[in-house]
């Protein structure tokens, strides 16, 4: 769709990446940790307020300019579709809450208001306003815990999860997008976040405050930054993703942690999840084997299908932790998946035979 020659992508969709982990962290714990109609409500209430700050931006900087360009009526179009979206989560979560949700995203309004600021002045990709923006979209984890009904124990664990992997991940990842561009950066602010937001998870988990599993996953986000920050520097576009994968993995350590200790969350269905996912994905492990040895090539939606079969070896994990012993189920589908992640990369025929293994192993299990 284009309205006088502007891509509606263009303006309907931001154009920084790292964003995106921020904003979906908070909202998908929320979701696991208290599942219910007020959480998605909040979720789209963060999401589509997220999204809708790009059009808005685009908009206010024409008006500031005093013109009019073809981008500003589609700007104010596609945002006004955003609020009104947005205006519909908050009232599904306004009406269907069972606790004071508002509560910690009013302590994070001041972020949100430096944030915003910022952003007016060309200033969001400076380093204190990127962790303000952080912060404040963190608090919808919390909200969505206290939304659910849930003790204000968890509210504050989660914010404090996302807030230490937060600060920890911008300082890291700053330092390397600036290593990537030929600069030479000092590295210790990175190590201190990465090495103080571990320290700092202990100390909560021996207080209580937070989960072990939160601990163990910034733990592995300090040893892996530590290594990597004095290796050769890699794209941005990789950063980006490892620092989105390990957000992932902080979020599904926290709500492990809390469904350890007895609280009915999401993950309580990852069992079953799993068997369901690993039946369907046999399937399509021997058709994309099939497809791959006649085509002699690796089209990208093979790569990104991969994505579905780490999707599956990560709930395998989870399937591991919950059972409290080793099953081989779950370990069978996770080497089946290391399996083809490295034959993936080599010539025909091994990624046809890859997904034909892989297959032949969850069929097994």
């Amino acid at each position: 769709m284009r309205t006088a020659s502007v891509p509606l992508k263009s303006v309907a969709l931001p154009t920084e990446h790292g964003g995106w982990g921020f904003t979906l962290e908070p909202l998908l714990l929320g979701l696991l940790l208290s599942p219910g109609l007020p959480t998605l409500g909040l979720f789209l209430l963060g999401l589509l307020g997220f999204l809708a700050r790009h059009p808005l931006k685009l908009l206010y900087q024409d008006l500031r300019r005093g013109k009019r360009y073809p981008r500003t009526d589609l700007a104010l179009k596609v945002a006004g579709v955003y609020l009104v979206l947005a205006l519909l989560g908050f009232l599904l979560a306004a009406f269907t809450a069972r606790g004071p949700f508002l509560l910690p995203l009013l302590l994070a309004l001041p972020l949100g208001a430096y944030m915003a600021w910022a952003d007016a002045q060309n200033r969001a990709r400076e380093l204190f306003p990127e962790i303000g923006a952080a912060l404040f979209m963190a608090a919808f984890a919390p909200a969505g815990v206290l939304a659910g009904g849930l003790p204000q124990e968890v509210a504050l664990g989660s914010f404090l999860a996302l807030a230490l992997r937060d600060v920890a991940a911008l300082y890291y990842a700053r330092t390397q997008v600036l290593r990537a561009r030929g600069l030479k950066p000092k590295r210790h602010p990175a190590l201190l976040a990465l090495w103080g937001s571990a320290l700092l998870a202990f100390l909560l988990a021996q207080g209580r405050l937070l989960p072990y599993p939160v601990f163990l996953a910034l733990l592995l986000l300090a040893l892996y930054g530590s290594l990597t920050l004095f290796r050769p520097p890699v794209p941005a576009r990789v950063v980006g993703w490892t620092q989105m994968g390990f957000g992932l993995l902080v979020v599904l350590s926290a709500a492990l942690g809390y469904t350890l200790q007895g609280l009915p969350t999401a993950l309580l269905g990852v069992p079953a999840l799993h068997r369901l996912l690993g039946f369907a994905l046999v399937a399509l492990a021997f058709l994309a084997g099939v497809y791959l040895l006649v085509k002699r090539k690796v089209p990208r939606f093979a790569r990104a299908l991969l994505g579905l079969y780490d999707l599956n070896a990560l709930l395998g994990l989870l399937y591991l932790a919950f059972a409290g012993k080793v099953l081989p189920h779950p370990l069978l589908a996770l080497f089946g998946v290391a399996l083809l992640h490295a034959l993936i990369k080599r010539p025909h025929p091994w990624p046809g035979i890859g997904f034909f293994l892989l297959g032949l192993l969850l069929l097994w299990h």
